[in-house]
């Protein structure tokens, strides 16, 4: 992997010189992230990865190194950087999406700001760190609407993108060879249930909050198999799951909602419509994920590729 360490050497001289903010890195394997450990480097680093398992194996290592620089004594010098690591939503069909999505998420988190300047790693699943970008960030260039988005709904933004991301998941990998098409309706969970019914028993009745919680890992694949059975699931702002199987009784004639899109997504979108809820629906044809607000369309995500607004 030398050309990863010519790479990172060369981005770090170049952000010297032009006296960025920070550096981006897109990384995929988490090579590039090792290479910067050894790095000696004041400049804030900041991390991004669609993959889940990187991002927690990153976060740990990150969380762990700033722990060690706090324990440092304040008058030694140390050349560990500031890490900040970031989970991108979804994995985008080229290098400069997926750098200017870090961008994005990084205005997000507030660790990236308007008028910053910028150099950026990109990379691509064959070839780790492959390419350098250089960013002058301004905000009206940038597409910051699923920014808004999270920002202006009542659930809490880490449920949404857990439940985001296993709709994403369940759009790509189907299950038992298989493509299936679920529903998911997050927040205003009691005034959805009161209007609705179970076509099956609860499967989560009687368990424990944090066993029903989209937050808990060990619960991913349990809703994966439950994705298979009719009805919808219906999630707490705060993420716990209150039932699953779930039968919406909502009329759907005065629904807007693009043509070719059958009953599930009408029933969650005329639910999202009269209740403070997000709906995400996965289409059991070509896996394609949904989100709904206020009645509409809102994001539309084919897996592996870049989403839209609208």
């Amino acid at each position: 992997m030398k050309h990863v360490e010519v790479i990172i050497k060369s981005a770090i001289d170049i952000a010297k010189k032009l006296e960025a903010s920070a550096i981006v890195v897109v990384t995929e394997s988490g090579d590039a992230f090792e290479e910067f450990k050894k790095a000696k480097l004041r400049l804030p680093v900041i991390f991004a990865t669609a993959s889940e398992e990187l991002f927690q194996s990153m976060l740990k290592e990150a969380t762990e190194s700033a722990l060690e620089v706090e324990f440092v004594d304040k008058k030694v010098e140390h050349s560990l950087p500031e890490m900040h690591v970031l989970k991108l939503l979804t994995r985008k069909s080229s290098v400069a999406e997926m750098v200017e999505d870090a961008i994005v998420r990084g205005i997000e988190k507030g660790i990236i700001h308007d008028e910053d300047v910028i150099v950026a790693i990109g990379s691509t699943l064959n070839t780790e760190a492959n390419s350098i970008f250089y960013y002058e960030v301004r905000e009206e260039a940038l597409d910051l609407a699923l920014y808004h988005f999270l920002r202006d709904i009542e659930v809490k933004p880490e449920v949404f993108e857990a439940v985001l991301n296993i709709a994403l998941e369940i759009g790509k990998e189907g299950r038992e060879g298989r493509m299936i098409g679920t529903a998911f309706l997050i927040g205003d969970s009691k005034r959805i249930l009161k209007n609705s019914r179970q076509l099956i028993l609860n499967p989560f009745e009687g368990h424990l909050v944090g066993e029903r919680s989209v937050l808990n890992p060990e619960i991913k694949e349990t809703i994966k198999e439950l994705a298979q059975l009719d009805g919808v699931f219906v999630i707490s702002n705060d993420g716990i799951i209150e039932s699953a199987g779930v039968y919406l009784n909502v009329d759907t004639s005065s629904v807007d909602i693009p043509r070719g899109l059958g009953s599930r997504h009408a029933a969650v979108a005329a639910t999202t419509a009269k209740t403070k809820s997000i709906g995400i629906t996965v289409s059991q044809s070509g896996g394609i994920v949904r989100v709904f607000k206020d009645g509409k369309v809102v994001l539309t995500i084919e897996p592996q590729r870049r989403f839209s607004m609208r």
